[in-house]
């Protein structure tokens, strides 16, 4: 089970507004990084391409959030979409290696989570990352 983190789940919410989830394949989670008083995630989401969603090409998004506690007790927190193409299914590990990479990370081993275009394990996925579940 995955550590909460709210900011990622927030700004994975944000995402899955303009993202059927029937569309989610799989969704590649990188550990949060501190940079002083913020923290900056990374995730990757493959989408499936074709219009059937199970063909064998994905489309590939990164998706990037810093967060900032602000005076107040408030949260700032910008959110960075990017889709970055449509590959092969069987290509996607290497790709996804070389995209975080040139994105300035990959030092890190990402949690790699299927979906497979299923709405209760994409929402199971978000609550989990919230930490709206329990974890026993």
């Amino acid at each position: 089970m995955l550590p909460p983190n709210p900011h990622l789940a927030a700004a994975l919410a944000v995402a899955a507004e303009h993202t059927p989830p029937e569309q989610v394949d799989q969704l590649w989670i990188f550990p949060p990084r501190p940079l002083g008083a913020r923290e900056s995630g990374l995730a990757v989401l493959a989408l499936f391409a074709e219009p059937d969603a199970r063909g064998q090409r994905r489309t590939l998004h990164t998706l990037t959030y810093e967060a900032e506690a602000v005076r107040g007790g408030k949260t700032r927190r910008v959110d960075t979409r990017q889709e970055e193409g449509t590959v092969p299914r069987d290509r996607l590990d290497r790709i996804v290696d070389g995209m975080v990479r040139r994105l300035g990370g990959g030092t890190e081993t990402p949690e790699v989570r299927d979906v497979g275009g299923d709405p209760a394990a994409w929402a199971s996925l978000l609550a989990e990352l919230a930490g709206m579940l329990d974890p026993g």
